[in-house]
């Protein structure tokens, strides 16, 4: 049975009330304002400023595996459609916001080819967000978690080159075959360019370093300072759980991590008032920037939809002639 999208947001904000009644029933809502009006405002400002810097690698990257495939748009586009996706990818789940990208780039690429490069990015980062997992869980000496990290990383790098190598004889249907030939295409042309695949890596380290720092100045500005390496340990754990599409954004569950794997270093409330910070600077401030884009993005996204839907319609037509 699957659920009406507006009832699965219902559901998701829902357990993020939930979660976060959960959350200040344990730490006092009035201490974690305290905290928050206590920041350095100074502080505040450079993490704020590191936030361009997300949708700037992630337009770098996504314009990189473009290019790969032979699709060639300028960094300005990628950058636009990245910032376009962000509001819609901030409150659905599974980021679908990503297939705004696929829609207005269909006079251009194929929209599987587009799909295909989302689910590599999507792909690279889990796989090096769970790396630093890894590192953070052998750093805390968290052997549960080392092993829970490091088998997931070795099953989805295993199940990647699985897809690759044997994806194409995969028994499917008929109608199928183009479809996913064109969403494994981007994984083949990446994993066939080692010198690009480390490049994309790269972004990807570098565009994750840039949240972990981004927290750890969060962390400076309420005068409770983490060192950069427990930041480093804890925050990647903490955003691998929010991953998981049961609340708005990751929120509640990723905040609820930090403070588990953060507790024996910094006060309760410091550590919450840091997940709001980084929900507020990854999530809310991208997504209200990204407006813009999106409207601009929307009446070009809508003739495309229309044309999409009288195609398939006239080719029902004719599969019934």
């Amino acid at each position: 049975m699957t659920l009406h999208p507006r009832i699965k947001a219902a559901l998701m904000i829902l357990m993020t009330a939930v979660l976060f009644a959960v959350l200040f029933r344990q730490i006092p809502f009035g201490k974690v304002m305290a905290v928050l009006r206590g920041a350095d405002l100074g502080q505040l400002t450079l993490a704020l400023l590191l936030t361009v810097l997300l949708p700037l690698f992630a337009a770098i990257r996504w314009r990189l595996i473009l290019q790969l495939l032979g699709y060639s748009i300028s960094l300005r586009t990628a950058f636009d459609l990245i910032m376009a996706a962000w509001p819609v990818s901030s409150i659905t789940p599974s980021k679908s916001g990503d297939l705004i990208k696929a829609y207005y780039l269909k006079d251009r690429v194929p929209v599987g080819l587009t799909i295909g490069t989302v689910l590599v990015e999507r792909a690279v980062d889990v796989l090096v967000l769970l790396l630093f997992s890894v590192a953070g869980a052998a750093l805390f000496g968290w052997r549960q978690i080392l092993w829970i990290s490091g088998g997931l990383f070795c099953a989805g790098t295993l199940g990647l080159i699985l897809l690759v190598t044997t994806g194409d004889r995969w028994p499917l249907p008929a109608k199928l075959r183009p479809k996913i030939s064109d969403l494994l295409q981007a994984f083949k042309v990446l994993a066939s360019h080692p010198a690009a695949l480390i490049l994309v890596v790269v972004y990807t380290v570098v565009k994750w370093f840039v949240s972990i720092f981004q927290t750890y100045l969060c962390f400076i500005a309420l005068r409770h300072p983490v060192t950069l390496a427990q930041t480093a340990g804890a925050l990647p754990l903490a955003i691998f759980v929010g991953l998981f599409p049961i609340t708005l954004s990751g929120m509640g569950t990723r905040d609820g991590a930090l403070v588990f794997l953060l507790s024996a270093y910094a006060p309760a409330e410091v550590i919450l008032g840091v997940g709001l910070l980084y929900t507020l600077f990854a999530y809310w401030v991208p997504s209200l920037a990204g407006l813009p884009f999106l409207r601009r993005a929307l009446p070009e996204g809508r003739s495309v939809l229309t044309k999409t839907a009288m195609e398939m319609k006239q080719k029902d037509l004719i599969a019934e002639d």
